[in-house]
């Protein structure tokens, strides 16, 4: 990208921002939205409230927590905007929608949806805060169009002590009345996308939606392709009606069924496994199911109960039309990992992450913001994907550098005034707030 076109960005970002203008109501929550928006494309060290009302130039957080919180938009309405415009950039015949989770460590309990639960992110079991996306991929890039925060038993019941919680942090009550799982709220977000009329090839998600069997049930009665994970115990049916585990119709292919594909081209090179699939019992709808069993192709898993190396063996369920070939099922379970540089993303540059909200009003309108700061940036990079071949397109984390560099830091410095001011400011605040968190604990401890 030339220095021009790097400017030029900034009438792009200008235009994208005015074109959902109408969502809101006020011309202030227009302005706080783009203060909002900038402040996530740029490299402010951490991209919560307090550092991206210091680089709007704003002399307090008040105006983006006010804009969050309290300021009349409707954040399901920008969500739907932002979805139409990822469609726009990266619609193409390879598209396809994927659902995956994600987790956020937090401390305490007052945060909507926060509790001790396992969270990829760490690994293990945490005190944190976890959330399920939808990720639209094609060929041309991928980005967020859709999130739903996950709400587990410490929040969702009938009793008066949930009620409470809930009310405290605005969770609506149909959603603070029952339990959702994850593969019915990733239900819930295929929904609008089909309601919208997204164009898709596959669904795709890994075991922990996979196993869900209503949610397969309910892609089959739509007729939506796809191509889920599911574990090795998972019975499936077979054409002859009899039933079997994954694992034993795994120990029934002949070895000379197996052929080696690349499902996807790594950093390091293609993505090579050995590849089979078998045929399962047919579905009313005109589609097949296949049991797609994918195997490494080296020892590089130590067996339980030898201690020896084995092959890693994963298995995924499809549901295609007829005529679907290996080599396509294979492609489309590689697609799977979008998901993954999508949370990259939205997590590494546009701050999905670091936000310090609380209440469920302020968590989705945070996390819709950053999605449409996302997908200005994969916009502009699917436009320059058609690179000559001596180059390559420039990555979303360097489309965002530059623009920074080039565009927002030069506003930024001069504007040193403000820099003490801010600190000023900060000083006396941190020294109130100190002081009332001192006194509200030794009231605490002289209670009786």
């Amino acid at each position: 990208m030339s220095e021009a076109e790097v400017r030029a960005l900034e009438g792009e970002l200008e235009a994208l921002c005015a074109s959902v203008d109408d969502v809101f109501a006020r011309p202030a929550s227009r302005e706080n939205l783009r203060a909002m928006v900038r402040g996530l494309l740029s490299e402010v060290p951490r991209k919560n409230l307090w550092q991206l009302a210091e680089a709007a130039g704003h002399p307090n957080p008040d105006r983006l927590q006010g804009f969050l919180a309290k300021a009349a938009w409707d954040a399901d309405e920008l969500r739907d905007r932002v979805r139409a415009f990822a469609v726009a950039a990266l619609a193409a015949d390879d598209a396809v929608l994927i659902a995956d989770e994600t987790g956020d460590i937090k401390k305490g309990t007052k945060t909507a949806g926060v509790q001790r639960q396992y969270t990829g992110t760490a690994g293990r079991v945490e005190n944190a805060q976890v959330s399920v996306h939808l990720s639209y991929g094609s060929s041309k890039g991928r980005t967020l169009v859709d999130s739903e925060l996950n709400l587990g038993r410490n929040w969702a019941g009938t009793t008066a002590e949930h009620e409470r919680r809930c009310a405290e942090q605005g969770i609506p009550p149909e959603r603070a009345s029952a339990v959702a799982t994850k593969p019915e709220l990733a239900r819930r977000m295929l929904e609008r996308a089909l309601a919208a009329s997204v164009p898709f090839t596959y669904f795709l998600a890994d075991e922990a939606y996979g196993q869900c069997r209503a949610l397969r049930a309910w892609l089959e009665e739509h007729q939506v392709r796809y191509v889920l994970a599911i574990p090795k115990n998972e019975v499936l049916a077979l054409p002859d009606g009899r039933t079997r585990q994954a694992r034993e119709l795994r120990a029934l292919v002949p070895e000379d069924a197996f052929e080696r594909r690349s499902c996807a081209d790594g950093a390091k090179g293609p993505r090579e496994y050995d590849w089979a699939a078998v045929q399962l019992a047919s579905v009313s709808t005109g589609l097949e199911r296949h049991l797609l069993i994918r195997r490494s192709t080296v020892p590089n898993k130590k067996d339980k109960r030898t201690g020896e190396l084995v092959r890693e063996i994963a298995y995924f369920l499809c549901h295609t039309h007829p005529d679907t070939t290996l080599a396509e099922m294979v492609v489309a379970a590689g697609q799977r990992w979008m998901v993954e540089e999508s949370f990259q993303v939205a997590k590494g540059q546009v701050g999905l992450d670091e936000h310090e909200v609380r209440k469920w009003c302020s968590w989705y309108r945070h996390t819709t913001v950053c999605m449409l700061a996302m997908v200005f940036l994969v916009t502009v990079r699917s436009r320059l994907i058609p690179a000559p071949p001596t180059t390559r397109p420039p990555t979303v984390n360097e489309i965002r550098r530059l623009y920074d560099r080039i565009v927002l830091a030069p506003a930024r410095t001069a504007r040193t005034w403000l820099a003490m001011h801010w600190h000023r400011w900060r000083t006396r605040h941190q020294a109130r707030a100190r002081t009332s968190h001192y006194r509200t604990r030794a009231a605490r401890a002289h209670s009786p």
